[in-house]
């Protein structure tokens, strides 16, 4: 024979003071957070190599191949 016990739980609801510092710290933290946005063209050719940008090779200014 089975036994089922049925329990009620009762979340606590936050203090205003926890409301508030919790608001205050997900402003501090979205101000915080770096942007997401890649600037290739203030990154330096040797990152932009490390990252597969650029195959190793000095970049074609004169390339015909565009025209």
């Amino acid at each position: 024979m089975d036994c089922y016990v049925v329990e009620q739980v009762q979340a606590a609801r936050p203090t205003v003071l926890e409301r508030l510092l919790e608001s205050l710290t997900r402003a501090f933290v979205k101000h915080a957070e770096p942007s997401p946005h890649l600037d290739l063209d203030e990154m330096p050719d040797r990152l932009k190599r490390d990252l597969g940008f650029l195959d190793g090779r000095e970049p074609r200014y004169d390339d015909n191949r565009l025209l």
